[in-house]
C-alpha cells in the first residue's frame, strides 16, 4: 500500500527483528556496559559540589533529560486522547466534519483504512460532535444497535443508572437503557443545569468533543444491508436550532488515514486538542507535566529547534515502550485469558473468575482505583473506544476480546512464517465470532495483496472439521485444498484478535479455550 510509508516500514523491521526474548536481554546488558557505562550510570555520576552541579554541562545534561523523560511520559499518558483526535482529524480530512457527518464503511472495513484494530466483520459508522458549537445534542437511536459514546479522552459518558445503582457508561442500542429497542438520548456537557425532555437517555460529557460509534450487524456476508440500514437509521441534532440533514459518509473505498504519529507531530496535536476543548480537572500532576513541557490552554506551543529534536526521540521512545508492553502483555499478572495460551484480554481479569474484571471503564484498578498504565498503554497505542459492554461479562451482550501476539513457543508471530490455529467446536457467540489479523506497527488490517478483509468470521462459509472445530492457516502462501486462510506479508510482523459478540456462558465458565498459533513447516 502506497500510503504506509518507509517510516513505517523500519518499524515493521524493528518490531520483527527480534524473534526471542532471551535475545533481547542478551543485546540488552551487552549494550549497557558500552562507553564507560550506560546512559544512567552516567546521568547518576554527573559531577555535582556542594550540592550544585559542577560544570555547565551537567544542569544541560539533566535539564534536557527532565524534557524528555515527561515529554516520554505525557506521550504515553496522553494515548487515549490523540488515538481519538487522530481518528477525529484524520478522517474528518477526508470525509467531512461536523456533528451531522458520519463515516460508514458500508462494504466492511479494509486496510486502505488506516487505524487502530477496527473490526472487519460488521458495519462500523464513526462521528464527531462538538457540545460548544452545538449545545446539547440528541440522538435518535434505531433498534437493533450496538454502539457506545466517549469523551475525547476516551473516557465513556456517564448515563442512566440501573437499578443497582451503577450507571450505564458509553453503551447504547443492545448493552445500553434502550436494549436494542431504539430510543432517544440526549449528550450534555458535565454541569449542564438546562431542562431535558421527558423520555430521553441522558449522557454526560466532560469534554466538548464527543465521539459516536456504532456497529451494524449483519447475518450474511453477502448481504450487508441491514448492517448499513442500522447504523444510516440514527438522527443526530442539537436540542435546539436548526438540524443539519444527516450526511452519512460511505467510506470502504476511499483511502484514509486516521492513525496518530510517533514524532514531534504528535505533542502538536495533542496541542491542538488542548486548546480546542475545556480544561479538564482530571489528573492535574500530568496537566503540569503538560506544561512543563510547553502545552497548556490558551498558550502557543513553540518548542525550540533543540527541544523539538527532544520531542521526536521522546515520541519514538515512548511509542516503543508502548508496543513493547503490548508485544509481552502475556507476561503481565492477570493479563491472560487461559495459563496454557497466549491470548490476552485487553483489561486484566481473573483466569478463574471471567465474569469479573479488575480494572473498570477507564482501566483504574477496581478495589485502590489507580490506573493501570500498562492496560492503558496496551490498549490505546493498539486499540480504541471502551464502555462497560466491552468491559463487563453480561453473559449474551456486549462483546469480549483477546490479542495474541505470540506463537505457541512464545516468538512474535512473522509475516513470512505459517501458522494453524484451531478453534474448538461451538464458539461461544450468540451474534457471531471472528479471528483478525493486525498489523504489528500501525494495528491497521494486514495489508496482503489480493486480500480484501483481513479477518474470517462465522458469517463465512468456513471449513470445519469432522468434530466441529474450526483450524485457520495463517501465512504468506496458501495451502493445498479447501481451507480456512489469512494471507500475510513476509517482513512484517502481526498481532491477532478474536471476537466473540454475544459471548454464551461457555466463555465464563472457562469451558471454552480457543487454541494458540502453531508455527508449521
Amino acid at each position: 500500500m502506497k500510503k504506509i510509508t518507509m517510516v513505517f516500514l523500519c518499524i515493521s523491521t524493528f518490531l520483527g527483528c527480534v524473534q526471542n526474548k532471551t535475545e533481547e536481554k542478551q543485546t540488552a546488558s551487552s549494550s549497557s556496559t558500552e562507553n564507560g557505562g550506560s546512559h544512567y550510570e552516567q546521568l547518576a555520576s554527573l559531577p555535582f559540589e556542594s550540592g550544585y552541579p559542577t560544570e555547565e554541562n551537567s544542569s544541560k545534561i539533566l535539564a534536557d533529560e527532565l524534557y524528555f523523560q515527561r515529554a516520554t511520559q505525557v506521550y504515553l499518558w496522553a494515548l487515549p486522547a490523540v488515538n481519538m483526535y487522530a481518528m477525529k482529524e484524520g478522517l474528518g480530512k477526508t470525509f467531512g466534519e461536523g456533528y451531522n457527518v458520519i463515516s460508514v464503511f458500508e462494504k466492511r472495513l479494509k486496510p486502505n483504512t488506516v487505524i487502530t484494530t477496527p473490526n472487519s466483520d460488521v458495519i462500523y459508522a464513526l462521528g464527531f460532535a462538538d457540545l460548544s458549537k452545538t449545545g446539547p445534542l440528541v440522538l435518535d437511536v434505531p433498534p437493533m444497535l450496538q454502539g457506545l459514546l466517549d469523551d475525547y479522552w476516551h473516557r465513556p459518558l456517564q448515563g442512566p443508572k440501573r437499578p443497582d445503582g451503577t450507571h450505564f457508561l458509553g453503551d447504547i442500542g443492545f448493552p445500553g437503557p434502550d436494549k436494542g429497542k431504539g430510543g432517544k438520548y440526549i449528550v450534555v456537557p458535565e454541569g449542564y443545569k438546562g431542562k431535558v425532555p421527558n423520555g430521553y437517555f441522558v449522557y454526560t460529557s466532560k469534554t466538548n468533543g464527543v465521539f459516536i460509534f456504532q456497529r451494524g450487524f449483519f447475518k450474511s456476508v453477502d448481504n450487508l444491508e441491514p448492517g448499513i440500514k442500522g447504523v444510516e437509521g440514527i438522527k443526530v441534532y442539537p436540542l435546539e436550532g436548526e438540524a443539519k440533514p444527516m450526511d452519512f459518509q460511505h467510506a470502504s473505498d476511499i483511502d484514509s488515514y486516521a492513525l496518530f504519529s510517533h514524532d514531534a507531530s504528535y505533542f502538536e496535536m495533542l496541542d491542538r486538542f488542548i486548546q480546542s476543548d475545556k480544561v479538564d480537572d482530571v489528573d492535574p500532576y500530568m496537566h503540569g507535566m503538560l506544561a512543563a513541557i510547553g502545552i497548556k490552554k490558551g498558550k502557543k506551543f513553540s518548542p525550540s529547534a533543540h527541544e523539538k529534536e527532544l520531542l521526536d526521540k521522546a515520541a519514538e521512545t515512548a511509542w516503543r515502550m508502548a508496543k513493547n508492553i503490548s508485544a509481552n502483555f502475556d507476561e503481565e499478572k492477570d493479563g491472560i485469558w487461559w495459563k496454557d495460551r497466549k491470548w490476552v484480554a485487553h483489561a486484566h481479569t481473573k483466569i478463574d473468575d471471567f465474569m469479573h474484571t479488575l480494572l473498570d471503564e477507564e482501566f483504574r484498578d477496581r478495589e485502590t482505583g489507580h490506573v493501570d498504565v500498562n492496560a492503558k498503554a496496551h490498549m490505546y497505542v493498539n486499540h480504541y473506544s471502551i464502555s462497560t459492554g466491552m468491559m463487563s461479562s453480561i453473559v449474551g451482550l456486549g462483546a469480549k476480546y483477546g490479542n495474541a501476539y505470540k506463537d505457541s513457543d512464545g516468538n512474535y508471530l512473522m509475516g513470512e512464517n505459517t501458522y494453524k490455529i484451531t478453534f474448538p467446536p461451538n464458539p461461544p457467540a450468540k451474534l457471531f465470532w471472528s479471528l483478525t489479523l493486525y498489523d504489528a506497527a500501525t494495528a491497521s488490517g494486514v495489508d496482503a495483496e489480493g486480500q480484501e478483509y483481513p479477518s474470517l468470521n462465522s458469517m463465512n462459509d468456513l471449513v470445519k472439521n469432522d468434530d466441529g472445530s474450526f483450524t485457520f492457516w495463517v501465512g504468506p502462501k496458501k495451502p493445498d485444498g479447501n481451507v480456512n486462510w489469512l494471507k500475510t506479508v513476509p517482513g512484517k510482523g502481526w498481532f491477532s484478535l478474536f471476537r466473540f459478540y454475544g459471548p454464551d456462558q461457555a466463555f465464563f465458565d472457562r469451558e471454552y479455550k480457543v487454541g494458540d498459533f502453531e508455527k508449521v513447516e
